[in-house]
């Protein structure tokens, strides 16, 4: 029975999840990154064979780890910001003086080789590539880098965690994803504002009369950059990005996250010189390979290559927050993973270590359920096309050759309606189960009835086997 403790409490993680969202376009603006159609724009995709596993892979793991779990009270990076309007509307602020946030570096002291403990459970639940943030807006490089002075050369003898990133996703047979923030935070600290606001650039809001904030968010100031500058942040981005193109063999994905005034640093050319069968997202050049809505499901199905990025955690936050160990059921990753799939996406779904490299004990159990789930129901949302949804049908469906796979979500009532269409499947079945399912004609459309106790309590998912002797000849079912 519901009572008024777990309403309210659902209302509360509700609230969370739209903060996350509209969190999202705030943050945007202040990095400079906002979007931007694809294929409005004259780009050509890499068409490299090397790219083609996006199209199917489904399933992507984002990792956002570094500095700011030292302590666990302030989210990655932005933990040093004043004023951030995503948390002031929940009342829960996260917010540390940029000077001690910096200091949390002497402390950052992970485990030995925590990557593996992260992949070898990822791929087991399905995943097929992992993201990680090696070096996010704070400016702490998780590598030895020779460019600037805020990495693991200086506070832990030059471990290398995307090394280690790296050989761990080899292991464990998953696409290797680098995340890079071209704007960095330590290296301009100071000569920026770490209040919320109080400076317009790149397309950020602007409240009037806001003071500027520095590093002990005193009200400063704000002094102008010495000739010269920008061409020497420029040098330094372009050395750290080509660290990580030439010193970690192939890698297959490069993830910026915003720098639209940085984007002369190195030109996607250039990077495809050194990787040729790369995948770049479009925050850092306005155009790329695949598009990365954040947060929020696209208002219609994109056009080519493209990702979901969502937190999988309960609060607003992207990194560990001691306050936010409980992560979202299942049943939410695998609704929003069959509707990206539906649509011909892949879904990117974020966790965030503690700062020894262990997981929150949520994430473990996450992944124990959707790798039972991808055991029997795996095959609707790997090496499948999305499928006429919302259009013609109203659950999520993907396509196979002979085979189209209907998701019901939890919560769904009713039958599955196929609509306008006189064919007749060969087959109608539950996927986890075998078992069939009663189908009917009526108005016009096909009617798939799918009893009560076949449901569960995750997303359930009703097989058709067409009759088809020919690739292709599925396309015209519906």
């Amino acid at each position: 029975m519901t009572t008024r403790n777990d309403e309210a409490r659902d209302h509360m993680k509700a609230k969370e999840r739209k903060e996350s969202s509209d969190a999202v376009a705030l943050q945007h603006a202040v990095i400079g990154h906002a979007d931007y159609p694809l294929f409005e724009r004259l780009y050509s995709p890499n068409s490299h064979p090397d790219t083609a596993w996006f199209e199917t892979a489904a399933l992507g793991l984002f990792i956002h780890w570094g500095i700011s779990a030292v302590d666990g009270e302030c989210d990655l990076s932005w933990g040093m910001m004043a004023g951030k309007p995503w948390e002031a509307s929940i009342g829960e602020e996260k917010t540390i003086l940029p000077e001690d946030y910096f200091r949390l570096a002497e402390r950052f002291r992970p485990k030995s080789n925590p990557a593996e403990e992260w992949l070898s459970g990822a791929a087991e639940a399905g995943f097929r590539y992992a993201v990680l943030t090696t070096r996010h807006h704070d400016g702490f490089s998780l590598w030895p880098s020779k460019w600037g002075q805020f990495n693991t050369a200086f506070t832990l003898n030059g471990r290398d965690f995307v090394g280690e990133f790296v050989e761990a996703c080899r292991r464990n047979g998953l696409k290797v994803g680098l995340y890079y923030s071209p704007p960095d935070w330590y290296y301009n600290r100071h000569y920026m504002s770490f209040h919320y606001g109080s400076a317009a650039g790149s397309g950020a809001t602007s409240f009037a009369g806001r003071a500027h904030y520095g590093m002990h968010h005193e009200p400063i100031q704000l002094q102008p950059q010495p000739q010269g500058w920008h061409e020497q942040f420029l040098a330094y981005i372009r050395g750290q990005v080509m660290e990580l193109l030439t010193q970690y063999g192939k890698i297959d994905m490069l993830w910026f996250d915003g720098g639209r005034d940085l984007s002369d640093a190195i030109s996607i050319e250039e990077i495809r010189k050194f990787q040729p069968g790369i995948l770049i997202n479009t925050r850092m050049h306005g155009v790329g390979d695949f598009d990365t809505p954040e947060c929020h499901m696209p208002k219609e199905r994109p056009v080519g290559r493209w990702e979901h990025c969502n937190i999988w955690a309960e609060g607003p936050w992207w990194a560990y927050i001691r306050s936010s160990e409980q992560y979202r059921p299942a049943s939410w990753m695998l609704s929003r993973l069959a509707e990206v799939r539906a649509w011909g996406g892949n879904f990117l779904v974020n966790i965030g270590p503690k700062a020894d490299g262990t997981l929150p004990e949520d994430i473990s159990v996450r992944f124990a359920e959707v790798r039972e789930w991808m055991r029997h129901s795996g095959e609707s949302i790997y090496d499948v096309k999305g499928g006429p949804y919302p259009e013609c049908s109203n659950v999520p469906v993907t396509c196979g050759w002979a085979y189209w796979y209907y998701h019901l979500l939890p919560g769904m009532e009713g039958p599955v309606i196929l609509k306008e269409t006189t064919a007749i499947p060969e087959r109608v079945f539950m996927l986890r189960t075998g078992h069939s399912i009663t189908f009917r004609h009526e108005g016009g459309h096909l009617l798939l009835i799918v009893p009560d106790e076949c449901r569960t309590t995750l997303v359930d998912v009703v097989a058709i086997q067409w009759t088809a002797s020919r690739e292709g000849e599925t396309g015209d079912r519906v």
